[in-house]
């Protein structure tokens, strides 16, 4: 065996509940065990996306800002704390509608090569985080998917 790491970049992806943020730990962990990055991604869906045919009153256009400047505060939190424990981590915030089409696209230009994700509490693998957007995931990428199932964390 050689003393190569398996993994020199490792993606959370959070959708900004605690749940999500259950992960963190296993990620660290690997990260820490492997001399790898950690990367934190969260796809921000505007609300509206929906009906873009419709126009956007200003006042929504507003409170999307307001919700995008809030995730960016909590994953700049999340890199900060992680910092302070001398990790090396990115945060990342991109933006679109098709969340698995998105993480998948990150993870094949980035290099990323592990993901490290949270299942939903409720009925296991059935009720995945973003509904099945991890099923999708497990899918389209080419590398391990580690799912953290949220109780036993």
């Amino acid at each position: 065996m050689s003393n190569q790491p398996r993994y020199t970049k490792i993606l959370v992806p959070l959708d900004g509940s605690g749940w999500s943020q259950r992960a963190i730990p296993h990620a660290v962990d690997l990260a820490r065990s492997n001399g790898a990055e950690l990367i934190l991604l969260h796809v921000f869906r505007p609300p509206a996306s929906e009906y873009t045919d419709q126009l956007s009153l200003a006042g929504q256009d507003a409170q999307i800002q307001q919700m995008r400047e809030q995730m960016k505060q909590y994953l700049v939190g999340l890199r900060g704390e992680l910092r302070s424990q001398h990790m090396e981590v990115r945060a990342h915030m991109i933006e679109g509608s098709g969340v698995a089409h998105l993480i998948c696209e990150y993870v094949s230009s980035e290099g990323i090569d592990l993901v490290v994700m949270s299942t939903h509490g409720r009925s296991g693998l059935a009720q995945f985080l973003f509904g099945s957007v991890a099923n999708q995931i497990m899918q389209c990428v080419k590398v391990p998917v580690l799912l953290i199932h949220p109780e036993r964390a």
